[in-house]
């Protein structure tokens, strides 16, 4: 068939029309659409100045964005997102109306200020931000003080900042009074839209033990984007996904279930975090220190002390209801675990804080609980999970 030129015309036209209406979010492979037509009206300033930053803030809050608060409050009802899950999301759809980054902040302060968060619009001479109020806070990303609240940048992976930032005071212009702050709940939001499967197997007690863990890759990847915490309970926090739960949670309280007492129940899952993993430090893998979750450690192709004391932790809490600690090792340049175990009393490691703990060693091989494979004299720091 032959077209002419108008009905080509006509066809481009309706194509841009489309793409104006709104786009496609691309959530960790969930493809939602989101009406954005307003939001594309808002542009960064060229040159960056106090009037500037107040002329497009003008700009930003004559936009009508109440059609997509409501779609990203259904989402976010739908997928179980709680606050920094929000964030994450408010800032995939920012992405998508602009590629410019400064563009995409005020978008994204817009987006969160009408979701009645608690956030900050900053910038210096060559860039514009968005801060938040975080109820957890992150260790590594770069923040600021303002009227005695730490707002960190939301960017989460810029580890410093250049030049003077201030802060976009006359917050009257753009909208919402109400702040609230961005929660960090550890739960696991709704996503699993891409998977892969991943066979683990380690031997205990001379029988060979096998899972065929599912790996849902959605999650894991919403994982990496969320903030770097300081070492402690925030990774334990976070629960895991379903398939996590059905296919690596599940069978290990299965082989559990068939053992009679608890010293042979902490061994087994000793076992299973020292061995069925491969072990790199996090310089060999990454360049920098990274802690994981627990779930990110069972999907990654390495995991370093941390990684799997932070496992074993999770995993002694989530199937045998044990509390623990992590011991820091400040001259070794290690942590490992000590861990709560009932009817352990005459054998216990050491006392922290009126408790009996055993020490666990889940990064060497070949030690049993009980086994300190450093000098506990050698402590310099404990960290409380639980």
């Amino acid at each position: 068939m032959k077209l002419h030129l108008k009905h080509i015309a006509f066809i481009w036209l309706l194509a841009i029309s489309q793409f104006a209406i709104g786009a496609t979010v691309d959530f960790y492979g969930h493809e939602i659409d989101f009406s954005i037509n307003t939001l594309r009206v808002i542009k960064s300033p060229t040159t960056i100045t106090k009037q500037s930053i107040h002329q497009a803030s003008v700009t930003a809050k004559k936009v009508d964005i109440a059609t997509l608060i409501n779609q990203i409050n259904q989402v976010k009802n739908e997928l179980e997102l709680d606050g920094l899950g929000t964030v994450l999301l408010a800032k995939k759809i920012s992405s998508s109306v602009s590629p410019f980054t400064n563009t995409q902040n005020i978008v994204l302060y817009r987006i969160l200020n009408q979701l009645e968060f608690d956030v900050q619009l900053t910038y210096t001479r060559k860039s514009i931000t968005c801060f938040g109020y975080l109820d957890e806070k992150p260790a590594a990303s770069v923040y600021i003080v303002y009227k005695g609240k730490r707002y960190t940048n939301l960017t989460f992976n810029d580890f410093k900042t250049e030049g003077t930032r201030f802060v976009y005071t006359n917050n009257s212009t753009i909208g919402n009074s109400i702040n609230k702050p961005i929660h960090f709940t550890g739960n696991a939001p709704a996503i699993n839209a891409k998977q892969a499967t991943k066979y683990l197997s380690w031997e205990f007690q001379g029988k060979f033990y096998h899972l065929k863990a599912i790996e849902n890759i959605s999650f894991n990847e919403y994982l990496k984007d969320l903030p770097q915490f300081k070492l402690g309970g925030e990774y334990v926090k976070m629960n895991h996904s379903k398939e996590f739960k059905k296919s690596v949670i599940d069978p290990l309280k299965t082989y559990l279930d068939g053992m009679s007492s608890n010293s042979q129940k902490s061994n087994f899952l000793l076992k299973f975090v020292q061995t069925a993993f491969h072990y790199k430090t996090d310089g060999e893998q990454y360049g920098f220190e990274k802690y994981n979750f627990p779930e990110e450690t069972v999907s990654s192709s390495y995991s370093d002390c941390e990684d799997r004391t932070l496992l074993l932790a999770f995993l002694y809490k989530n199937l045998l209801g044990f509390n623990s600690v992590i011991l820091h090792f400040e001259k070794e340049k290690h942590v490992c675990l000590g861990v709560e175990i009932p009817n352990r009393e005459i054998t216990y490691s050491f006392k922290y804080g009126q408790k009996l703990y055993m020490v666990c060693e889940p990064t060497g091989i070949g030690y049993n609980v009980g086994d300190p494979g450093i000098a506990l004299k050698n402590i310099t720091e404990v960290i409380e999970l639980y």
